[in-house]
């Protein structure tokens, strides 16, 4: 890429003075896989640039190391940005007052994810602005578009991921930050500049200190929109996800979710009835709840006292009295992985440590808060942490890891910067936290982990590599959720992550399993107490639905195209394709929603060859209709659906081979 013969790839200010205009020196050190450039200033800053080539994707990444390697503190570095970049894009002339609204089509646009914020929206970038003359995502030449989350979780607000499309051409562009980024484009005539990185820094680094920073990764392409994204899932797939790695799962997992509050006893119970009935789920996942020593009932996460024991990760005896040991037993005995919720940044005043090690916690910028902040930047504090869930992994034989998040970080940390230090409480933190999830994954080589925060709020290129979002969406958590909200975050998550999760309520209904589909589900019948679980025939419906959803999962982290656009309107229809390249076989799921009144539609399919004929399997009535792939990208797939609320199926393979 040419941006590396330019010099730096990132900019800050060093005492006022940019860092391009006192650099002392620079060498570059070739590695296995890219390079390293060190960069040197005055009062010992040393800066490292670490690059990673991904030459089948086309793709580049880079890190910034930064260090004091002086006797005395570093100048005052403010306004850091990790990426500074000037990439080329095809000429557009400035605006000029016009009679016609600008069209996406014919400009420079820049789409970018909201973020995991409890609605519908989540992850979805198609927002235009109707009290203006232009679309939200049109990049005007001379203007400039910022970016950040909220509150200190960086996919709060809007997600780091970011698609620049000009006519066929474009970047996708990551921030590796799990705290408050902030990600800044201004468009020229004929390129774009982008930076990015910590929000408000401005500090010196003290002797022998030594930070990392934001990374980002950089993809050019040529390629329609909708064929830009998949070259993007393609990348996060194969270079960045766990998934599939030599010793890790090969598939995210299909759980059957089980509230921590629910006794030992009965959660055995469960899952000796599964074994029985052969639920083809995977995985055994306890939620929260099964932690502290409260002796109230806690039949699901609305009763009981289990919040103000968060932080307290000693099994509760009177509901486990074995420790969770024989359950996980049990879990293991019907050839399931188990998978077990924690929150360990997030501590209540109430718990022994924080009366124990009340120096492990960041203080609270108010009085009264009973929530603290476990400081992960601070050694004895992660080494206390890392011991607590190890134990638990080891103790329950884990095979997945749950960690949730329910904190906005960003006041705590701001509020504990010394003059002159701002920024640093963020950056160890966040620091501390890669260290964390490296050395459990280190240390349990076949561990995977799953990354919620209040849902899907700390999704990020840093966490994607060490984690896999299970629960993508707080808006899935009543058991009522709508369904056409499952379908349009099935529809916007898919475009920007191979991998994510969601749930599905206890509803059996074909209908709303279907809305559900995501490469990782979690399935609640089993999950509360006041639920009966077991009834012969109900398990049989039961066994029906998750069979089909074994059949379709492994098309559902191959490439994706949103057939409709992503939303909750009750009275349209929602389509989604997943297509397999290798082979050319794929799905196609049509949702006509509750209020819609038409009863026919037609969808232009995407990745099939013009020239080939492909037969279609209604997994409903088990009917087959053959189609040539020309016709079906020009003319759609034609779809009657008789009867509102109701779902069609839909699996294909080009003629002549065998069908998924």
């Amino acid at each position: 890429m040419d941006i590396l013969n330019r010099g730096m790839l990132f900019s800050f200010l060093y005492n006022g003075i940019p860092a391009k205009d006192c650099a002392l020196g620079a060498e570059t050190e070739k590695t296995d896989t890219g390079e390293v450039r060190v960069c040197r200033f005055s009062e010992g800053l040393k800066i490292s640039t670490e690059i990673t080539f991904h030459p089948v994707h086309g793709a580049l990444e880079w890190m910034n190391t930064l260090e004091n390697v002086g006797e005395t503190p570093t100048g005052i570095i403010s306004e850091l940005f990790d990426c500074d970049v000037t990439l080329p894009l095809p000429f557009e002339a400035a605006p000029r007052w016009s009679a016609y609204r600008p069209t996406p089509e014919e400009s420079t646009n820049i789409y970018v994810p909201a973020g995991s914020n409890l609605c519908a929206d989540e992850f979805n970038y198609r927002r235009a602005n109707p009290y203006s003359f232009e679309y939200e995502s049109i990049l005007f030449t001379g203007s400039e578009k910022r970016y950040a989350p909220r509150g200190g979780r960086s996919s709060q607000g809007f997600a780091p991921f970011f698609n620049i499309h000009k006519q066929g051409k474009g970047y996708f562009f990551a921030v590796g930050w799990t705290g408050q980024w902030n990600a800044r484009f201004y468009r020229t005539e004929d390129a774009v500049r982008i930076r990015a990185g910590v929000e408000n820094t401005n500090f010196r680094l003290l002797p022998g200190e030594k930070i990392r920073t934001c990374s980002a990764v950089l993809t050019p392409y040529t390629a329609s929109l909708a064929d830009s994204f998949n070259l993007w899932r393609r990348l996060v797939r194969e270079e960045f996800s766990l998934v599939g790695r030599p010793g890790r799962d090969a598939s995210a997992p299909f759980s059957a979710m089980m509230w921590g509050g629910m006794p030992s006893e009965e959660m055995i119970r469960r899952v000796k009835l599964i074994e029985k009935y052969g639920l083809p789920v995977d995985t055994v996942w306890v939620d929260a709840g099964w932690y502290g020593l409260s002796k109230k009932p806690s039949p699901d996460e609305f009763e009981g006292d289990w919040p103000e024991h968060t932080g307290d990760w000693r099994v509760n005896p009177y509901l486990h009295p074995d420790g969770l040991k024989d359950v996980a037993d049990a879990v293991h005995a019907a050839g399931r992985k188990f998978l077990l919720w924690a929150e360990p940044e997030r501590v209540r005043v109430t718990t022994p440590v924080w009366a124990e090690h009340p120096a492990y916690f960041f203080c609270p910028p108010r009085e009264g808060e009973n929530d603290r902040l476990l400081n992960l930047g601070d050694d004895a504090a992660r080494q206390y942490c890392f011991e607590t869930l190890s134990r638990l992994i080891k103790d329950l034989r884990l095979d997945w890891y749950r960690q949730d998040f329910n904190f906005d970080p960003l006041p705590v940390w701001r509020f504990n910067d010394a003059p002159e230090r701002e920024g640093i409480s963020e950056i160890k933190h966040i620091n501390g936290l890669y260290r964390l999830w490296d050395a459990l994954l280190e240390r349990f080589p076949h561990l995977m982990i799953d990354n919620c925060a209040s849902g899907g709020r700390r999704i990020d290129i840093e966490t994607l590599r060490r984690s896999v979002p299970l629960w993508r969406s707080d808006m899935q958590c009543p058991e009522s959720c709508s369904p056409a909200v499952s379908q349009a975050h099935c529809l916007s998550f898919a475009e920007w992550l191979p991998f994510s999760g969601t749930g599905a309520g206890g509803e059996g209904t074909a209908y709303r399993m279907r809305s559900c589909y995501a490469p990782g589900l979690g399935v609640r019948y089993a999950y509360s107490e006041k639920r009966a679980f077991g009834d012969p025939a109900a398990m049989d419906a039961v066994r029906e639905r998750c069979a089909e959803f074994v059949r379709v999962r492994p098309f559902l982290s191959e490439d994706a195209y949103a057939l409709t656009v992503p939303g909750d309107a009750p009275d349209i229809w929602s389509a989604q394709q997943y297509h397999r390249p290798r082979d050319g076989a794929g799905i196609v799921l049509i949702f006509r929603r509750e209020d819609s009144p038409y009863e026919a539609a037609a969808f232009p399919l995407r990745g099939l060859d013009p020239e080939k004929y492909y037969v279609f399997s209604d997994a409903d009535t088990g009917e087959h209709k053959r189609c040539k792939g020309g016709e079906l990208a020009d003319q759609g797939l034609r779809v009657r659906i008789g009867k509102k609320e109701a779902s069609k199926l839909y699996f294909y393979a080009p003629e002549g081979t065998r069908m998924p």
